[in-house]
């Protein structure tokens, strides 16, 4: 009976999901290099071990992690430091120490203290979100980190700790916090290939619109005056876009040159016709959306309490406040974003700028460059076809035409060797291991478990949605290893242990519902015989 009490906390579809993918990932690595296949082997079993000493040291204390997560983020924090100075440097990134024939990257041990101490703060009482105070602490913790990897650099690892704003999205933050580092990186992308003057028009004009339609019914449930709202902030946002146009058509012939020399199609940046179909939009856009409002106020006969053009204070007021000073920001904001970016993007390191370009310009420009990863793992994940070659099979991975493709690019194997029904099967058992881990996050009982839950989850969809489309040209390529699949003891044991800590918190949790139920049968049973006795 207590033997089936211990094994109740255990969540078995984790553990053979997880085990299900660890066991396919070495069979592919072996694929790749024997050699490899039975080093990854071992390193799954010392994070096993790994585990085993948590285990041991947090016994029965239940809020071990939560203790102890200081102790994890200055640890990490140190290996990071560390790394910079007697780090080995290995593809021009000093992000590894070297022991003999291992090699270990502290920033994958930083993500789970990240997320630990996060945790510990999110579970306070006094937590919120909400205040700025609290939320400047949090940036703080998760910038540390951050600037000490960007320092080897490592590009991939700096990527992975944006998906710790989805746990903090579920723990009350505001999704504008999240919504604008996305949207900028948005803009940035667009404008490298794009005139910037396009890219307010109209890229500006889509978000805008859905900004304005957020703030209109969020402080106004009545339609009329919500879409009165949204259609005056967009004819604001036409005009001062037309008012810009002129500004930077007045400058000086020079100013312009000296200013422009880096953007894109820069012949005709300056040219006649961009100012001219800017300005003509611009108009149109302005037209349309100020006509329908003056159509409503003419035909309506409303009462001045209820009009948007009223000036004192009020529900319909605020939308039209909100919709102007909205259109103000997100034009400045875009504007500034859109005409930087090609200045940055001209300054980052050859390679760098070349995995961007390649999603624009096909890999086949870049082939002898950065497009010669892409070009070969399409032509080994294309070869594979519906049932693959066959395992141990892949022509392709034999003759060695992808490089890292035991590591970065693995699921080029599995599409040549398994093909499209291998690979569905990988991506559903991702899918249902991360969704798992989810749900069991979102039914924990305290925010500590829930929050670090959550993140886990989040730093597995990252890494595995990024990985696989980097691999199929959706995405640059970054060094992003697929979790418990890609060969590497520090990825694998990162992993590990990230997961581990969160399914000992789920055990406890559970084994002391288990036991506090126990308590309760007992001592109304107690309370029962004695009634009787009476």
């Amino acid at each position: 009976m207590s033997q089936n009490r211990l094994l109740k906390g255990i969540d078995w579809t984790v553990l053979i999901l997880g085990l299900l993918i660890v066991t396919f990932g070495i069979m592919n690595v072996y694929s790749v290099n024997p050699d490899l296949g039975i080093k990854q082997l071992i390193w799954f079993g010392l994070g096993m071990v790994m585990i085993l000493g948590l285990i041991i040291a947090s016994g029965n204390n239940r809020n071990f992690f939560e203790i102890y997560s200081p102790v994890f983020y200055i640890v990490s924090l140190v290996l990071l430091v560390g790394v910079l100075i007697v780090g080995k440097e290995i593809n021009g990134a000093k992000a590894w120490y070297r022991f003999g024939p291992l090699s270990l990257q502290p920033a994958e041990f930083a993500k789970i203290g990240t997320a630990l101490l996060i945790a510990n703060f999110i579970n306070h009482s006094n937590a919120n979100l909400k205040d700025l105070t609290f939320i400047g602490k949090i940036l703080l913790v998760i910038a540390l980190p951050v600037v000490l990897i960007l320092l080897q650099p490592d590009l991939g690892s700096v990527i992975i700790f944006c998906s710790l704003s989805i746990a903090l999205y579920r723990e009350g933050l505001n999704p504008w916090i999240i919504l604008a580092p996305i949207i900028g990186l948005i803009v940035f992308l667009i404008s490298i290939v794009q005139v910037p003057f396009y890219v307010l028009l109209f890229f500006g004009f889509i978000v805008l619109t859905i900004t304005l339609l957020f703030l209109a019914f969020n402080y106004n449930q009545n339609i009329t005056d919500a879409m009165h709202g949204v259609l005056i902030g967009l004819s604001f946002f036409f005009l001062l876009l037309i008012g810009i146009c002129y500004f930077v058509q007045n400058l000086s012939e020079e100013t312009r040159e000296s200013f422009g020399y880096l953007f894109p199609m820069r012949s005709l940046f300056f040219a006649e016709p961009i100012f001219f179909n800017t300005v003509l939009f611009g108009l149109i856009g302005f037209f349309l959306s100020i006509i329908p409002v003056l159509i409503l106020k003419l035909t309506e006969q409303k009462e001045i309490n209820n009009s948007p053009f009223k000036t004192q204070s009020g529900l319909a007021a605020n939308v039209l406040n909100f919709s102007i000073v909205a259109s103000i920001v997100l034009l400045l904001l875009t504007s500034m974003i859109s005409f930087i970016s090609p200045i940055i993007f001209e300054k980052l390191p050859k390679h760098q700028k070349e995995r961007v370009m390649v999603l624009y310009e096909g890999e086949a420009k870049y082939r002898d460059t950065s497009g010669y990863n892409l070009l070969y793992a399409k032509t080994a994940i294309g070869s594979g076809e519906l049932y693959g070659k066959g395992y141990n099979q892949g022509t392709i991975k034999k003759g060695r035409f992808v490089p890292e493709q035991q590591t970065d690019y693995i699921f080029t194997t599995v599409g040549e060797e398994w093909g499209f029904l291998g690979s569905t099967f990988l991506v559903i058992v991702y899918a249902l291991f991360v969704g798992r881990i989810f749900y069991l996050a979102e039914h924990q009982k305290n925010r500590f478990a829930r929050f670090y839950g959550y993140c886990v989850g989040s730093i597995l969809f990252f890494h595995f949605f990024i990985n696989i489309a980097m691999v199929i040209g959706l995405f640059p390529t970054v060094g992003i290893p697929l979790p418990f699949f890609s060969y590497g003891g520090s990825s694998l044991w990162g992993f590990t242990i990230l997961i581990g800590i969160f399914l000992i918190i789920h055990y406890k949790n559970n084994q002391g519902l288990i036991q506090n139920k126990s308590y309760t049968a007992k001592y109304s049973f107690f309370i029962l015989y004695h009634f009787l006795r009476l």
